[in-house]
């Protein structure tokens, strides 16, 4: 199945006009995404496998440890139904605050970072990102969320969750007119320098990360897709799930160009157990 999905995507690139990677900046200025002690599992969405709640558990010591669930990007409904808990109760975690707000008022206020300092984990769930980042970019406990990731504290995020670890906001509708300019709003910057997307090929949004790079070209752009997740850890990240996660470089854009005149892969596709490093921009092979 992944030859021939790997067979068609071959096909599709040889029909993206390859004149659309020269109209980016040229600017290639590299900004490493920062290392930081924590742990990131990055997930696109759909179904998530008991593996990855147990991979959440076994970073933070334990599912006695302290998570912070942080639903915010989900309907008011789900919420005070606390259906962003069951899933934790059933795979047995045991202490688990809720942190969860509409407005940056109500989201610093002092009980949430207190939460936050206190956290081993914290997990960010579906929705709308977009909620998220009105609710706590640029407040105290954004500011505390970035400390606990570089003091070692461990993030999950699933679809939105995922996207809201990178530095933009990205994402959605993949039927959006992609020629014209984006004006992306920031995300939480926990994966700094990176724009996430995600359920990439579920609904066929592989490409459209392109013009994305395209326009932020210092940026690294990561694509995964649902049921599959991506860990960051040290200066690299690993593939785990049953499907793939997609890596766009622009400097890998430019090397192509100056070997072959073009572009020919707009970007590297992953599967478990590989592993990239983001610093030397590369596949790690073992």
């Amino acid at each position: 199945m992944r030859k021939l999905f790997i067979v068609v995507l071959v096909f599709a690139f040889a029909q993206i006009d390859s004149s659309s990677f020269a109209q980016r900046p040229t600017s290639l200025k590299k900004r490493v995404p920062e290392i930081a002690k924590g742990k990131l599992i990055i997930v696109g969405g759909g179904s998530m496998p008991d593996t990855m709640y147990q991979l959440f558990a076994n970073s933070i010591g334990g599912k006695d440890q302290s998570v912070v669930v942080i639903p915010t990007a989900t309907n008011d409904s789900a919420i005070n139904a606390g259906a962003h808990l069951t899933r934790f109760k059933k795979e047995g975690f045991t202490n688990l605050t809720t942190v969860h707000a509409r407005t940056k008022e109500a989201a610093d206020a002092p009980a949430f970072i207190q939460a936050i300092n206190n956290a081993k984990g914290i997990y960010f769930s579906g929705g709308d990102q977009s909620r998220i980042a009105d609710a706590f970019l640029g407040t105290q406990v954004h500011a505390a969320m970035l400390d606990l990731f570089i003091r070692g504290g461990v993030f999950m995020g699933t679809s939105a969750g995922a996207t809201i670890m990178g530095t933009l906001l990205v994402g959605g509708d993949a039927r959006k007119d992609l020629t014209k300019p984006f004006d992306f709003p920031a995300a939480l910057n926990l994966f700094k320098n990176t724009a996430i997307d995600q359920h990439v090929l579920a609904r066929n949004r592989q490409f459209d990360l392109i013009p994305v790079i395209e326009q932020h070209p210092h940026l690294l752009g990561i694509a995964i897709d649902e049921s599959t997740a991506i860990v960051v850890e040290g200066n690299q990240f690993s593939v785990l799930g049953k499907s793939y996660a997609m890596v766009y470089d622009a400097q890998n854009w430019e090397e192509q160009k100056k070997q072959w005149g073009r572009v020919l892969k707009p970007f590297l596709m992953m599967a478990q157990p590989q592993r990239y490093d983001f610093v030397t921009r590369k596949i790690i092979r073992d």
